[in-house]
């Protein structure tokens, strides 16, 4: 498997973000607290919230080994509550 490099997670990312809810943006993606995981932060009206990816769900997906299902859960559980959290 080929190097995967940061902005390639990031464009994906930011990808799956926009296919669950247009009006949220990806801010920024950076090495977790655990060894084995990615902390994506996201943005929508102005409220920002974080969530934490495993690594291997991510580098599955853009290998295209069908993780897709399982990376669109968890980024979807983070917008969802981004959504609730902030709701006016």
């Amino acid at each position: 498997m080929p190097k995967i490099t940061m902005e390639q997670i990031e464009a994906a990312l930011q990808k799956e973000v926009q296919a669950i809810d247009k009006s949220v943006k990806l801010v920024a993606v950076q090495a977790g607290k655990k060894k084995d995981c990615y902390r994506v932060t996201l943005l929508k009206d102005g409220k920002s919230g974080s969530a934490e990816l495993k690594k291997d769900v991510i580098k599955r997906h853009l290998a295209g080994e069908g993780q897709g299902r399982q990376l669109r859960k968890a980024l979807g559980k983070a917008v969802s509550h981004l959504s609730i959290k902030y709701a006016r």
